[in-house]
């Protein structure tokens, strides 16, 4: 079968590295291309010129902006023009406010292609301006979202939001993303270590200050405790977190590395206690899962989708109550049984992500 995907950016493929992990692997474009059906990626390009070529037998297209609001929200050159003539038995969007996804459904009707789309996160994730944003596009899509075949969504959380609840249910379907560890390596032996990992995206969502305002807590009772906070982010909120540090008098116990990635990333993750998600809004939460894999005991926030990323395998905390989070840390520091009985069950959740056929369960969808 032949089956066109389409997106706002190139899901972060590498064309010179076909091993690096991204959207296309989690999404289930490998995985389809390995069953032998024809996938294509039409998406948006940095450069000027259309730009075509294989990745992972994907075939990629580039096209090249000529307008652009923000990172979500971009009209592409030659969209169109490629929807139109591109041989299609179906047509797969991935959502975003760049009416990428209305395009594809309306050329998808006038083509007779049955079209289909995934929902990767709320669409009101972070502060003020982009949740108005996030609203004011699901409002706008509604009307839409009545003439697609099927709505994927990456999480139970997502497809039970008040934003869908009048799509009748045969229609909406959770398929989880696949993820791959193969290059990630366990720790060589057991961790007493006083240090908390976190790793993601650092935005006001993410909840790192809550993070922060727990780890004050937690240093009372144990002064040599160190967080170690993997990732980058919005500038501002970056500093305002620093300026939380200073405040604090938490700079020799908060360390932040930026983005790491590889035998780097798994080295800082390996030599943590604990890992902490503490989001406010989570669409799943992958490295809730990385986490589980590397046998790290976890505790996420009972916002989003993060309690059910981790299959119930973690401590859920109140983010609303640094108190709380702070309480499961300490616990987790003196708790040796508690951190076994986690890590074991964690390790074995975890692994099926890895096993998963996400191509198969994509085509399933697609011919039922």
């Amino acid at each position: 079968m032949k089956i066109v995907h389409t997106y706002i950016n190139n899901m972060y493929i590498d064309p010179n590295d076909e091993s690096k992990e991204c959207f296309a692997n989690k999404w289930g474009l490998v995985s389809l291309a390995k069953k032998g059906h024809e996938v294509t990626l039409l998406c948006g390009g940095e450069g000027k010129k259309r730009v075509e070529y294989f990745w992972n037998d994907i075939r990629v297209i580039e096209l090249p902006v000529f307008f652009g609001f923000n990172n979500t929200s971009r009209v592409l050159s030659g969209f169109v023009k490629e929807l139109f003539e591109i041989d299609a038995d179906f047509f797969h969007t991935h959502h975003y406010s760049s009416l990428i996804p209305e395009l594809t459904l309306i050329i998808g009707k006038l083509r007779s292609v049955p079209t289909f789309i995934t929902f990767h996160n709320t669409l009101i994730e972070g502060n003020y301006f982009a949740k108005f944003l996030g609203f004011s596009y699901l409002l706008f899509m509604q009307p839409f979202l009545f003439f697609y075949k099927k709505i994927f969504f990456i999480s139970k959380y997502l497809r039970d939001r008040l934003s869908f609840f009048l799509i009748s249910k045969r229609r909406k379907k959770v398929i989880y993303n696949q993820l791959n560890f193969k290059k990630m390596s366990f720790p060589p032996k057991k961790n007493n270590s006083k240090t908390i990992c976190y790793i993601g995206r650092l935005t006001y969502q993410k909840g790192i200050d809550v993070l922060l305002g727990a780890l004050y807590r937690v240093k009372k009772r144990y002064p040599q405790v160190m967080l170690t906070i993997i990732g980058d982010g919005e500038k501002n909120y970056v500093s305002d977190l620093k300026r939380l540090v200073k405040k604090l008098d938490l700079e020799n116990n908060v360390v932040f590395t930026g983005k790491k990635f590889g035998k780097d990333k798994n080295n800082l993750l390996n030599s943590s206690r604990v890992m902490v998600v503490p989001s406010r809004d989570e669409g799943f939460g992958n490295v809730v899962v990385e986490g589980l894999y590397l046998g790290l005991p976890l505790i996420v926030s009972n916002k989003g989708a993060l309690f059910e990323a981790a299959g119930k395998n973690c401590l859920v905390f109140n983010i609303k109550s640094e108190k709380d989070l702070a309480n499961k840390i300490i616990r987790l520091f003196e708790d040796n049984k508690l951190v076994n009985d986690l890590s074991e069950k964690g390790k074995k959740y975890a692994v099926k992500f890895c096993q998963r056929e996400i191509g198969s369960e994509l085509f399933y969808e697609y011919i039922n």
